[in-house]
């Protein structure tokens, strides 16, 4: 399971809201007229485009390419015949091609709209989306009104994990376009990576009336609620969202996550079980779903899937740290010494790492290597909680228990949690 960054789950909203903007796009946003071949050869430009056109509707895309290569010939300026033949190139995959004749297009003209817009198209196309940025921002600087440059800069700078910068672009779209329920489930995505809840949430009432009793709407009202640490109502969302979508795994996975937060460890366990029935090959449910059978005193369920886990992500600190905690509870010391150093080479401001080493260290009687290891754990625990008083501080919301504890215990994502208890 990839995830782009956040929630795992949150990959299902972003396809869909992505293929949405997408689609959107592609059906106004591929056009260039043919009004600058203004020669002597105008009449044979428009015999021509008119052919190329009926060609396309008929499916003749080859003989339709031909016709607009015919143009060029006549026109090598034209703007529009390197458009539609990068339109023809990306609607058969053929992006690097379609990206090209693009290209063409903008150095006859930079800062042509429709050129920027069908560039950043294909550049989300193609899952590029550091590059699809760039064009798009041309496009809105060139037409800041326009709806499907402004959302999918937005799905652009999603995909780069710059939410910051996406969310005055989805406010904007969803300011020119109000109904359109895609670019909202965007915006409140942005929001919760962005940590942003109470913005988040205020907008929950929007979605609901653009789309009444989505399951995605209590999985985004759960995230929301996991964010502000109100665990209690994010699993009471997750458990709405499983009764309309029972076969999805990212939602089992989800409420199983939720279940591990709380240590109710035998409903996690029934969750992120189901999860990897739907799913054999999410990682992440296997991850938590093993840590779950170490929080049951069960390593030997636990040692498995973490060494095959280990062996998949070499560079996973956070499975390196479990999988020394299988061993050691196994009385495999020496391995789990290993483990543990493997994972501080990933990431040495582990302080489970360390803590966990200190006491293996103890248990072999190495006392002196002990007591390093468990000043490090020390000082690096310190840093830890100064640099979330910082954040709390930044935050602006102290004096609220329930938002304190959001930020400062919850981890970032479920790909990413903080270290494990």
């Amino acid at each position: 399971m990839v995830a782009i960054g956040g929630w795992v789950l949150s990959l299902a909203i972003w396809r869909r809201t992505r293929c949405c903007a997408i689609a959107l796009a592609l059906c106004a946003g591929l056009v260039c007229g043919f009004s600058q071949a203004q020669d002597r050869d105008q009449d044979t430009v428009a015999t021509l485009a008119a052919r190329a056109e009926r060609l396309e509707e008929q499916g003749q895309i080859e003989q339709a390419a031909a016709a607009y290569r015919q143009i060029l010939e006549i026109d090598p300026h034209s703007i529009a015949a390197f458009n539609r033949l990068g339109a023809l190139s990306v609607s058969q995959k053929k992006f690097e091609e379609g990206v090209r004749f693009y290209r063409q297009a903008l150095a006859l003209n930079p800062y042509e709209f429709g050129t920027n817009l069908n560039l950043g198209i294909a550049y989300i196309k193609m899952e590029d989306y550091g590059r699809a940025a760039h064009p798009l921002e041309v496009a809105t600087e060139s037409e800041p009104s326009n709806f499907q440059a402004r959302e999918l800069l937005g799905v652009a700078l999603v995909g780069e994990d710059d939410y910051a910068r996406a969310i005055p672009q989805l406010e904007a779209a969803s300011r020119l376009n109000p109904q359109d329920a895609a670019t909202v489930y965007l915006l409140d995505r942005a929001y919760l990576e962005n940590k942003q809840y109470a913005q988040a949430l205020a907008n929950f009432d929007k979605l609901q009336s653009l789309n009444p009793g989505s399951p995605w709407l209590h999985i985004l009202q759960g995230q929301a609620y996991d964010g502000l640490g109100n665990y209690s109502q994010a699993i009471a969302e997750f458990e709405a969202a499983r009764q309309q979508l029972s076969g999805d795994a990212t939602v089992r996975f989800s409420l199983g996550f939720m279940y591990w937060k709380v240590r109710r460890y035998v409903e996690a366990k029934a969750e992120l079980q189901q999860a990897l029935k739907l799913d054999p090959h999410f990682d992440e449910a296997k991850f938590y779903l093993a840590d779950t059978f170490l929080m049951n005193e069960q390593p030997a369920k636990a040692l498995p899937m973490l060494e095959a886990l280990a062996t998949e992500q070499p560079k996973n600190a956070r499975i390196l740290v479990d999988l020394g905690k299988a061993l050691e509870r196994l009385d495999r010391s020496e391995d789990a010494v290993r483990a543990y150093q493997r994972a501080l080479k990933v990431d040495f401001q582990r302080s489970d790492a360390h803590y966990q080493l200190a006491q293996v260290y103890r248990k072999l009687g190495r006392q002196l290597a002990s007591q390093q290891e468990l000043a490090m754990a020390q000082k690096l625990q310190r840093e830890k909680r100064e640099e979330a008083e910082t954040l709390l501080k930044a935050s602006g919301v102290r004096g609220n228990p329930g938002l304190q504890v959001g930020l400062a215990g919850t981890p970032k994502a479920a790909t990413q949690p903080a270290n494990s208890p």
